[in-house]
Parts: structure tokens; C-alpha cells; sequence
């Protein structure tokens, strides 16, 4: 699944932005459990009631509306909102052009012109972008990170794979840049192996996080087809 910007089922992952979140906890049910038949009871009987409370709530705030405001008037429709937001980060990309034309050396508009241009799907000029910007700041593992993204939707696995190592160069922790480069070791480059030891380092910096509950299938997937037992890390986080 590729991490401004973050996507659990079995299709071909996107990599993750690095403004993505990643320390979302997962919500478990206690110990305590109650029958299936109690739970089927009780959900019936509580959406029964949101049902007929919203139904009613809602019928009531019409007629007000309408008695105060009269008709409401068309509104735009969810591709006319998309346009406005396309439009609004051209509109950036054309403020923060004049702006580096001015102090090209500004790393934090390097960089959220190159995150700009990435989002309008224009990835070689992001990568242009993110190249400047790691020459004025060349160990922002986000921005590395961000760039094998880049490299990975203009088809280059290789030289995104590259990005993500050098990231972790970096940074060692970066779960992101991990989680990444197992993607492309096993999808793109099928380096089945590499992409193991990625997802297991990244299993031991991740929890319980929503993306470590991703990749802990993959990892026994790939365990599986190595022939190799189970670790005594990935014991523990069963």
C-alpha cells in the first residue's frame, strides 16, 4: 500500500507518505466477552434506536430549516469541489515558485513545493524538487522518503529502493521508509528475502500500529515461502 499524504485487505499495497500518521493505536475487545446472541440483540436494539432518533432529529431540523431559510439552493457536486482543490495547489505551486525564485535555498518551501507537485501527479518535477531541497538539507529522511515514493510511481523500483535505504541511513527508526522498502523488495524487485528482513525490522519499531497489523501477514507469507520458523521477535508479536 505507498507514505502528506498515508491506505486491510489482500490487492497491491500503495507506499505511504511520510506525513502520513502512523501511530494510530487499534481499538481490541477486552477479555470479558459476551454471547453472539446478546451482541446480535443489542446491535439490533441500538441502531434501531439511532435509526428512529436520527430519523426523527432530522425531519424536524428540515422543516426549521426550511421555515427560516426557505429552498436550498443547488450546491457543487464532489467533482467541483476536487476542481477547487487542484486549483488551489496550483495556485501554491505558483506562489511557492516566486518564492524560491527569491531565496532558492528555502528548504521548507523546496520542500512543500515538491509534496505540491507530487499531489497534481506531476512526480518527475516532485522529484526535481526533492533533489534541490536534500542539497540544501541532505539528511531529512522524510523528504528521502518522499522522493522514493516519487521514484516508485514514475516506475523506477530501483532507485526507490535506493531513496528508502538512504533514509534509513539517516535515520534507522524510520518506520516509514521500512515499511516502503519492503513493498518494493517483494512487489517490484521480488527480493523476497530483503523484503523480509525490512518488514520484520520495521515489526519491531511499529506496535500496534494499524500499518504492523499489514504487514504481520505478509511477514508469515514470506516466512512461509522462505520455509524458515517463525523468530522469537516475531513470536512476541503475535
Amino acid at each position: 500500500m505507498v507514505v502528506n499524504r498515508f491506505r486491510v485487505t489482500w490487492y497491491r499495497p500503495m507506499l505511504l507518505r511520510s506525513g502520513l500518521p502512523t501511530n494510530s493505536e487499534l481499538c481490541y475487545f477486552g477479555a470479558n466477552r459476551i454471547g453472539v446472541a446478546d451482541v446480535k440483540k443489542r446491535a439490533f436494539v441500538s441502531w434501531l434506536g439511532i435509526f428512529v432518533a436520527g430519523f426523527v432529529c432530522g425531519v424536524v431540523f428540515s422543516a426549521w430549516k426550511l421555515d427560516k431559510y426557505g429552498a436550498p439552493e443547488s450546491v457543487s457536486g464532489p467533482g467541483m469541489r476536487e476542481k477547487s482543490t487542484v486549483s488551489d495547489v496550483r495556485s501554491r505551486i505558483a506562489g511557492l515558485e516566486k518564492m524560491l525564485a527569491v531565496n532558492p535555498n528555502n528548504a521548507e518551501a523546496l520542500v512543500q513545493l515538491g509534496n505540491d507537485y507530487f499531489d497534481t501527479g506531476n512526480y518527475e518535477k516532485a522529484v526535481e524538487i526533492y533533489q534541490r531541497s536534500l542539497a540544501v538539507d541532505p539528511r531529512n529522511p522524510d523528504v528521502i522518503t518522499d522522493m522514493g515514493v516519487a521514484y516508485r510511481k514514475m516506475g523506477k523500483s530501483k532507485e526507490a529502493a535506493d531513496a528508502f535505504r538512504k533514509a534509513l541511513e539517516v535515520d534507522p527508526d524510520h518506520s516509514l521508509a521500512l515499511f516502503n522498502l519492503g513493498i518494493v523488495l517483494r512487489d517490484d524487485l521480488k527480493d523476497y528475502p530483503a523484503a523480509l528482513k525490512a518488514w520484520e525490522a520495521f515489526l519491531q519499531k511499529a506496535g500496534d500500529s494499524p500499518h504492523a497489523v499489514m504487514v504481520r501477514p505478509w511477514v508469515k507469507q514470506l516466512r512461509e515461502k522462505a520455509g524458515s520458523a517463525p523468530t522469537q521477535t516475531g513470536t512476541a508479536e503475535k
